[in-house]
């Protein structure tokens, strides 16, 4: 059960167990909804059971990475229009082609990425 059944819908999507609830928490306590994933594969079957307002997702991940995630993410139709933030410890924007909307290198501060997300999650279709 949702803790802020009212609050916008967060899929994150990340490898690694510790941020993924680190950013739950977070999240959760701002007043979001998460759902969370662990590769790309698992996100758009996530997204496609419950239609999230955002992703935030890492770049290196195992089965499909966040690049690959983005494009696959953006080809469908019911999924495309959902911003799409890439956040990655190892690549350089300038190293990707894959359309997302925003990119961190980590570490990004949380209240970096709360404001690139609610700035996001504001703008209009």
């Amino acid at each position: 059960m949702d803790s802020n059944p009212d609050g916008k819908l967060i899929l994150v999507v990340d490898d690694e167990f510790d941020v993924l609830s680190a950013y739950t928490m977070l999240f959760d306590f701002r007043g979001f909804r998460v759902r969370t994933a662990a590769n790309g594969a698992e996100a758009l079957a996530v997204a496609r059971r419950e239609r999230p307002d955002i992703v935030v997702s890492d770049y290196m991940m195992p089965v499909m990475n966040g690049a690959d995630l983005c494009v696959a993410w953006r080809a469908d139709p019911a999924l495309a229009a959902i911003p799409f933030i890439l956040t990655s410890a190892g690549i350089l924007p300038r190293d990707l082609l894959p359309p997302y909307d925003l990119f961190f290198r980590k570490p990004v501060s949380f209240d970096t990425l709360l404001a690139a997300i609610q700035q996001l999650i504001a703008r209009p279709d």
